[in-house]
């Protein structure tokens, strides 16, 4: 299913032109979530303090495709994997033409609305820095996060909420409280236990050996409007564990099951390039 006209269009505004008269890129959609300071769920997840705005997709081929041309000319960060040029499997959906310097990205037929994939925590946050920075030739390695190498300083994301405007990757409370928090449930607020408000497995791309585009199951949407926080590509979170990532809710990849797409799963993981893996971001300081 291709994504409703509301969305092309919103993401044809975002295209607009600096003073400088450059081409800014698109950003990420997002939805807003509020009822600040809801309790956590029995899981001990879910409950946060602030407003927020969350990627109402996940970060998709086309919206990566436009860092890696902004900033990748060189790319001394491996932003880009080569396997996002289709990949084993045709799973990728960027390619990379050009000589070290000179690199140009475009995106593979088709995979401009699929999640992008092949991408590490560190690449995640370099990607959030550069939205905070204004895109463009925005900095990479300042910014919501301190980056050195693949060293990632995880900022306090209720203290970017009472600033000025910061992209960052969803901490694992705003993702989960975005995918399974509802305000309006039926007996009192409270959680589902799986996303698209049920407490049964709904509608979500798993086991199907191939990324969909974002959206694709738009009977599915969770309380705020988020959609394929239960499959697709699994979701890099930033909260931390040692030197492993949150992650969180299932993928197309083969054996990925209904189970984990549910509240209780969750996983901690290397930051590590694997083609079911991808991420969303959070809009902080806007909805203070």
């Amino acid at each position: 299913m291709s994504l409703k006209p509301l969305r092309f269009l919103s993401l044809v505004a975002a295209m607009l032109v600096s003073a400088a008269g450059v081409a800014q890129a698109a950003v990420p959609e997002t939805v807003p979530v509020g009822n600040p300071g809801n309790a956590a769920d029995s899981t001990g997840y879910g409950s946060v303090a602030y407003a927020y705005k969350i990627g109402k997709y996940e970060v998709t081929n086309a919206e990566y495709c436009d860092f890696l041309n902004a900033v990748a000319k060189s790319d001394p960060h491996q932003l880009y994997d080569g396997r996002m040029d289709g990949g084993p499997e045709d799973w990728g959906g960027i390619s990379r033409s050009g000589d070290d310097g000179s690199y140009t990205y475009t995106v593979r037929e088709g995979m401009g609305k699929k999640p992008v994939n092949y991408v590490t925590v560190p690449s995640c946050a370099r990607y959030a820095n550069w939205l905070s920075n204004g895109q463009g030739k925005g900095d990479t390695e300042k910014g919501s996060y301190t980056i050195n190498g693949n060293d990632v300083t995880v900022p306090d994301h209720a203290a970017l909420a009472k600033g000025a405007p910061k992209w960052v990757i969803a901490s694992e409370n705003e993702w989960y409280k975005a995918g399974y928090y509802d305000p309006k449930k039926d007996g009192g607020a409270g959680y589902w236990a799986f996303p698209g408000k049920s407490d049964s497995p709904a509608a979500a791309n798993l086991n199907s050996n191939a990324p969909t585009d974002a959206g694709s199951h738009q009977d599915a949407a969770s309380p705020y409007g988020t959609f394929d926080q239960g499959g697709n590509v699994w979701e890099f979170n930033d909260t931390q564990n040692g030197d492993k990532y949150g992650l969180r809710g299932g993928s197309f990849y083969i054996n990925d099951n209904e189970n984990y797409t549910a509240a209780a799963t969750r996983y901690d993981v290397l930051s590590a390039k694997w083609p079911n893996y991808g991420f969303r971001v959070v809009l902080l300081g806007e909805s203070k």
